[in-house]
Formats: C-alpha cells, structure tokens, sequence
C-alpha cells in the first residue's frame, strides 16, 4: 500500500491554495465531484466571501475548496492511501 503526503486532519487546502495564487505558481488539483477530476492552472481568484469559498482558475473553471480532494500533491487525510 502505498502513503500521500497529507494535511493535517481538520485542515483546509487555503493557505496552500492561497500561497500559490500569491506566487503566480501553477496548481495541479485532484477534485471530488460525484468522481475524482483533474483540473490545473493559474488561480485567476478566490472568493471566500459565499458560504463555501471557491477557487476560479484562469480558463473560467471555479471550483469549491470543499471539493478539492488535493493540491500539488498534498492530499486531505482520507485520501492519503491507496
């Protein structure tokens, strides 16, 4: 079996999400919606003043945070085996 590097339990993806966005990096993201989705890109925004914050990348796609399953190769704690 094999081990992820992963967040903390009861962490967020924000500070990771929002250190890229500050750095102009690229993120790579792993997303949950009724299936795991790939998505990357430069982070055009993101919005934290709605009930759940979300990420918009520069080609339009907005994404939930609370979707988000990884970034960059860090993954929440229920992903981390597999």
């Amino acid at each position: 079996m094999d081990s992820r590097e992963t967040l903390p339990v009861n962490a967020t993806f924000m500070k990771h999400l929002a250190e890229a966005y500050q750095a102009g990096s690229k993120v790579h993201l792993l997303v949950d919606d009724e299936g795991l989705v790939r998505a990357e890109g430069f982070i055009k925004t993101i919005i934290t003043d709605t009930a759940n914050s979300i990420v918009e990348l520069e080609g339009g796609m907005k994404i939930e945070v609370r979707k988000i399953v990884a970034v960059n190769g860090l993954f929440l704690p229920e992903y981390g085996e597999c």
